[in-house]
């Protein structure tokens, strides 16, 4: 279990959003993909210990009618053991699982907050729903 985590730094570096102008086929629901590009030691001159760099990739597919990728990276600072045990780890390309869960949902996080802004603005569907209000009916009070 890991004792410390800290996010020091998330940045995209490169988003690309494609949707076709001539699409008429039918709107298919979306289909999402997370992943792990590299795991390495990073050094901060602000700060004396190594953090650790991930870079990453999440990409919205919309079938024929278009499709969103980003690409970027975060920075985060574990306690000296978990990041031991990440770094270790990662050379089979695998990672502890409550750090890989920590970090795939930060990614999921910022990339649909980033996402939904894009998608609104080439016209391309909501990869999720958002919520709405309703009207709600009175019931008749029978007392």
């Amino acid at each position: 279990m890991v004792k410390e985590f800290k996010l020091l730094g998330f940045q995209f570096d490169k988003i690309l959003v494609e949707k076709d102008p001539e699409f008429k086929g039918k709107i298919s629901n979306p289909s999402s993909d997370i992943n792990i590009k590299s795991v390495e030691k990073h050094n901060i001159s602000l700060i004396k210990e190594d953090s650790i760099k991930i870079t990453f990739s999440f990409t919205l597919k919309f079938g024929d009618l278009g499709k969103l990728e980003m690409f970027g990276n975060l920075v985060i600072l574990l306690d000296e053991d978990s990041k031991k045990k990440v770094l270790e780890d990662w050379k089979t390309k695998k990672m502890p699982e409550d750090i890989r869960l920590t970090i795939l949902n930060l990614i999921l996080q910022r990339s649909s907050l980033k996402a939904l802004h894009l998608e609104e603005e080439v016209g391309l569907p909501l990869h999720i729903q958002l919520p709405k209000l309703q009207i709600q009916s009175k019931k008749e009070d029978k007392s």
